[in-house]
């Protein structure tokens, strides 16, 4: 089959593979599209090294199942990530995407910017809805995932720091469940018109603090925090936003190492909460939420498989939210 092979930084080709089908209760499936994410422009730019040499990127993915179990053919899905062995003590846990076993879809798996690819047939989640709109099901249940470990209350002024795909996301469910919301942009940042658009408040770092100021409870901070930059610095930014006892929610993976004011936020006894991607309860209301057109999905491009490079610069530059590979 044709693939977007990663052999390292920006060196990436299209190329005809063999695909593997694991064991017989996997399935394959045939690609409609693949998002390209942050992880992926990560380990495209070489901030965040690979772990699978050469790698067929992209886990943002639906298709259709052409292979596997018979209820299963013929359906289009979206996949979970993380493809656990579900025997071990931490799968038994029901901590199975942090299996110590598991081979995770476009990280150290190969991925979906392919013709096909494969996953155990249990990870799969059937939908009917366009490709171009279910492949966000797997950033919206990482989000929900996030919300599900300590959620806003209704009331509670919460920022999201950055203008990314899924800070623009995180902005968007914290509006569902009730919040009062703020995204904060760089200044001059291309995409915070559109998301000023669909009637959400943007402001820059500074204006943010005044407004933390004078709307919040306290009158000392952000409730919640969401720091959804994709870079090493928006830590230090969600540190002197968050009011005492205040929870930070991390979503950025952008490699490096972080810097941010440990002091702050020890005195202020701020939670900080990293978390994941979704598991199978984030998917199935991730696909609830898509299929009922409550989010807002926004496409910058959508590029065939050949344009593998072109669709990745496309999707490095300032106005763009989500580029698809379609194979």
């Amino acid at each position: 089959m044709k693939a977007a092979i990663l052999h390292g930084p920006r060196n990436l080709t299209v190329g005809d593979v063999r695909l593997s089908k694991p064991s017989s209760d996997w399935a394959v499936v045939e690609v409609g599209v693949a998002g390209i994410c942050g992880t992926d422009k990560a380990f495209y730019t070489g901030s965040y090294p690979l772990f699978k040499k050469p790698l067929i990127p992209g886990h943002e993915v639906s298709g259709v199942v052409v292979e596997g179990p018979e209820e299963l053919l013929g359906s289009r899905v979206v996949s979970e990530i993380n493809f656990a062995c579900r025997k071990c003590q931490v799968c038994q846990a029901g901590m199975y995407t942090h299996c110590p076993y598991k081979k995770t879809l476009g990280i150290d798996f190969d991925g979906g910017m392919a013709e096909y690819f494969t996953a155990p047939a249990w990870a799969l989640h059937r939908h009917n809805m366009p490709h171009e709109r279910a492949f966000a099901a797997e950033p919206l249940a990482a989000v929900l995932h996030m919300y599900r470990m300590h959620p806003p209350r209704p009331g509670d002024l919460v920022a999201v720091l950055g203008t990314g795909f899924i800070a623009y996301l995180s902005a968007q469910v914290a509006r569902l469940l009730g919040a009062n919301v703020l995204v904060i942009s760089r200044r001059g940042s291309v995409k915070a018109e559109m998301i000023r658009a669909a009637g959400f408040r943007v402001v820059d770092a500074s204006e943010a603090v005044e407004i933390a100021r004078s709307e919040s409870s306290l009158g000392l901070g952000y409730d919640m925090v969401v720091e959804a930059t994709g870079s090493n610095e928006g830590l230090r930014t969600a540190v002197d936003l968050v009011r005492p006892r205040g929870v930070i929610h991390l979503k950025s993976t952008p490699g490096g190492i972080a810097s941010f004011p440990q002091t702050a936020s020890v005195v202020k006894e701020a939670q900080v909460i990293g978390s994941r991607c979704g598991d199978f309860r984030d998917f199935r209301l991730a696909l609830s939420l898509l299929s009922s057109d409550r989010i807002d999905v926004p496409v910058s491009g959508v590029y065939p498989l050949d344009m593998v490079r072109e669709a990745f610069e496309r999707s490095l530059e300032r106005d763009s939210f989500r580029v698809l590979v379609k194979p």
